[in-house]
C-alpha cells in the first residue's frame, strides 16, 4: 500500500510539473515579442499649398522634422522595420482635411529583448512656414528650421530644437531636451532627463520633475519650477522666478530674482540688477 501510496504522490508530482510546464510555456507564446528583421522603405507626399498645419502621430522610431523655404510639398521617407511574422502590422498615411495635414506612423507589434524592436524611423521635409503638432511614442526626435508655432508630446527619447521662428511647448515623460536658438517664447513640462537650452528669443518656463537645467541667453523672462538637479541659469533680461527642490543653483546675469523656495544644495548669484527677494 505504501508503495502505490508513493507511486501516486510521483504521479501527482509529474502531472503538476507538466502542468507547470504547459503553462509557462504558454504564457511565454502569448506574450512572446516581436523581432524586426525585415525593412522596407517608403516614401508619401502631399502637395501642401492650402496647408498651414501638419499634425504627427508616430510610435516607436526616430523622427527628424526640416523645414524648407523652397518645398512647396510634405515629403515623408520612412524606413520601416518590422517582423517577418507580420510584415503588415503598421499604419503610415499621410492625409489632409483643410488646411491640416496628418501623418500617422505607428507599428502595432509588441517590442523585442533581442535586437531590434519594431519601429518605423521618419524623415518629414515641410514648408518652413508649417505649423506642427507632434505626438510620439519613443525614439529621439529633431526639428530643424521651423517657422511655424510647435507643440510636442513626447512619451521617451532625445529631444532637439534647432532654429525655430515661432513659440514652442513641450510635454515630455524621459529624455534629454537640447534647444537652441529659440525666437519665440518656450514651455516645458519634464518628468526627467536633462535640459539644456541656448538663445531664447521670448518667456520661459519649465516644470521639470528630476534632471539637470542649463538655460543661458533668456530674451524674456524665466519661471523655473524644478524637483531635483542642478540647476544653472545666465544671462536672462528679465526677472527669474525660481522653485527649487533640491540640487546646486547658479544664477549669472539677471534682470531681477525671486526665489520662492530654493530647497537644498548650494546657491550662487551673481550681476542681478533687478531686485533680489527670497521667500524662503
Amino acid at each position: 500500500m505504501s508503495i502505490f501510496k508513493n507511486k501516486t504522490r510521483s504521479l501527482t508530482k509529474a502531472s503538476l510539473a507538466l502542468a507547470t510546464i504547459s503553462l509557462l510555456s504558454g504564457c511565454i507564446v502569448i506574450a512572446s515579442p516581436s523581432h524586426a528583421d525585415v525593412h522596407e522603405k517608403k516614401e508619401l507626399t502631399l502637395t501642401a499649398s492650402s496647408l498651414k498645419k501638419l499634425d504627427i502621430e508616430a510610435g516607436a522610431g526616430g523622427l527628424i522634422i526640416k523645414g524648407s523655404k523652397q518645398a512647396t510639398e510634405i515629403t515623408v521617407i520612412a524606413d520601416i522595420y518590422t517582423s517577418s511574422k507580420s510584415t503588415s502590422s503598421y499604419d503610415f498615411e499621410l492625409s489632409d482635411s483643410g488646411s491640416t495635414a496628418f501623418l500617422v506612423a505607428k507599428t502595432s507589434s509588441s517590442g523585442s529583448w533581442m535586437g531590434s524592436s519594431p519601429h518605423i524611423d521618419l524623415v518629414v521635409t515641410v514648408p518652413s512656414t508649417m505649423m506642427l503638432e507632434v505626438s510620439d511614442g519613443s525614439g529621439e526626435i529633431e526639428v530643424t528650421d521651423i517657422d511655424g508655432a510647435i507643440s510636442i508630446t513626447d512619451g521617451s527619447g532625445g529631444l532637439s530644437l534647432n532654429n525655430i521662428h515661432n513659440t514652442v511647448s513641450i510635454v515630455d515623460g524621459s529624455g534629454g531636451i537640447e534647444l537652441t536658438n529659440i525666437e519665440g517664447s518656450v514651455d516645458i513640462e519634464d518628468g526627467s532627463g536633462g535640459i539644456t537650452l541656448n538663445d531664447i528669443g521670448g518667456d520661459l518656463s519649465i516644470d521639470d520633475g528630476s534632471g539637470s537645467i542649463y538655460a543661458r541667453g533668456i530674451s524674456g523672462n524665466a519661471d523655473i519650477n524644478d524637483g531635483s538637479g542642478d540647476l544653472t541659469v545666465k544671462k536672462v533680461t528679465g526677472i527669474i522666478t525660481l522653485d527649487d527642490g533640491s540640487g546646486d543653483i547658479d544664477i549669472e546675469e539677471a534682470g531681477g530674482l525671486k526665489i520662492i523656495d530654493s530647497g537644498s544644495g548650494g546657491l550662487k548669484v551673481r550681476n542681478v540688477k533687478g531686485g533680489f527677494e527670497i521667500d524662503s
